[in-house]
């Protein structure tokens, strides 16, 4: 079958990665796992003799009739036909069972999957995923490299880097490596304590102009006075000419917190 473009499709054909990234995610008899992307059941394959219930959302008509019939002597694998940023597993996963998500997931889609999987109420102990090394880069980048998505995710997960593979390892072999990261999501009240008060919000004014330092980033995406911003940054202890990519984690959430406290909300 020939992969699809408009679908991101770059299949998994190196047996050897596949058991790297089921392995990742330490497989256990007891486990519900839900698999995204499955398309032609690499990953399935090896999860399945190794967990307790498998759950494979695939969005193409042809791949998703074809696992259903690859895996049909298989009671514990259900195979759903549908887009994962849409698709409610609590359908079939009760709200108060622990599940591990894995995928290959596609390029173009990665990252809002793990968004959306990441902030539900409903979310997974674990989450392997295999994406474009780039993004990958990105999301687990330290200050000095940062951007809104390495806050965004980091804030919500913790995440390892676990290893990088070329394109040898896809059919088609696409133009980038990959690379295989763990996000374990965790419950940090420190950024939602103000409900009241986007702290993404901030962080997307902070890095509206990342070549800009960051006083001027807030003096650009906000109404806040030249004043107010320096007087935030300066008792945040952060440096009002730094760039918004070296700041850390905690940089951002005393920030949050200190200009919650001056009245301003985001």
């Amino acid at each position: 079958m020939k992969a699809k473009k408009s679908l991101g499709q770059n299949f998994l054909v190196d047996i050897g990665v596949a058991h790297r990234i089921v392995d990742a995610m330490y497989p256990s008899h007891n486990d519900t796992v839900v698999e995204i992307g499955p398309g032609k059941g690499v990953l399935t394959k090896i999860i399945a003799d190794k967990v307790k219930s498998l759950i494979c959302i695939e969005m193409d008509d042809i791949l998703s009739e074809r696992l259903h019939s690859k895996f049909n002597s298989k009671p514990h694998v259900t195979v759903v036909n549908d887009d994962a940023l849409n698709f409610n597993i609590n359908q079939l996963i009760k709200p108060d069972t622990n599940y591990k998500l894995i995928g290959n997931l596609p390029y173009n889609v990665a990252s809002p999957i793990i968004r959306r999987y990441i902030t539900w109420n409903h979310k997974p102990n674990v989450i392997v995923a295999m994406l474009q090394k780039e993004v990958a880069d990105l999301i687990t980048a330290q200050p000095g490299k940062m951007g809104y998505l390495s806050v965004e995710f980091q804030t919500k997960c913790l995440i390892q880097k676990l290893f990088t593979v070329g394109p040898t390892v896809f059919s088609p072999k696409p133009k980038v490596n990959s690379t295989v990261i763990s996000l374990k999501p965790h419950n940090e009240l420190s950024t939602d304590q103000y409900p009241e008060s986007d702290f993404l919000a901030m962080v997307r004014a902070g890095f509206s102009a990342p070549r800009k330092q960051i006083h001027n980033c807030f003096g650009n995406a906000t109404d806040l006075s030249k004043v107010k911003i320096e007087s935030a940054l300066g008792t945040a202890g952060i440096d009002s000419k730094s760039r918004p990519q070296v700041l850390s984690i905690a940089d951002w959430k005393k920030l949050y917190m200190i200009f919650y406290e001056m009245g301003v909300k985001f």
